[in-house]
């Protein structure tokens, strides 16, 4: 289904090692514009060799917060949005004390992160446009899936669900 859609331009936020992008670029197997960001130089870095190890051909790593480096580019034009986040519920604090533990804090309920990008993923999305984006329960995926609804998303719900050693992980998508 993702890849009759034939998406043009991916954007993958907070890469890290940049395998979710490596991921989507096979399943597509087609040709497209791939956008990765990461705030750590070293994922950063990974990124950029998980694409290239990977054969992801028109790949840019951007280091950058969040979005905050492509988002008057990119407005409007992505069609596939990837955001694995750091989700575990940590003290606010926790964000901010090592480039690693930005990795995994998520401060608040887990959302601190996620909540600075919700108001963007409409306004960055194309018409149509997909937001894959992974939460735990402890993350409120109801109340992410409110917001964006509210913000001018056509649809959003959990996709898919499953257990990963200590945590449950779900996809929640969103399109606009």
């Amino acid at each position: 289904a993702l890849r009759a859609r034939a998406p043009a331009v991916c954007l993958e936020v907070g890469g890290g090692s940049g395998c979710l992008t490596a991921a989507l670029a096979a399943v597509l197997d087609r040709p497209a514009a791939f956008f990765i960001t990461d705030i750590n130089p070293r994922a950063a870095q990974a990124s950029q060799q998980t694409a290239a190890a990977n054969a992801v051909r028109h790949c840019a790593v951007v280091q950058t917060d969040l979005v905050s480096g492509l988002a008057s580019r990119l407005a409007g034009q992505v069609d596939v949005m990837l955001f694995n986040p750091p989700y575990v519920v940590t003290p606010t604090e926790e964000i901010s004390s090592s480039m690693i533990a930005r990795a995994w804090a998520g401060g608040v309920d887990g959302r601190e992160v996620t909540d600075r990008l919700l108001p963007q993923i409409p306004i960055l999305l194309a018409p149509g446009g997909i937001l894959y984006l992974v939460v735990l329960p402890e993350n409120k995926p109801e109340d992410i899936c409110q917001r964006l609804l509210a913000a001018g998303m056509s649809s959003a719900a959990i996709i898919s669900a499953r257990r990963a050693f200590n945590e449950r992980l779900m996809v929640l998508k969103a399109v606009k």
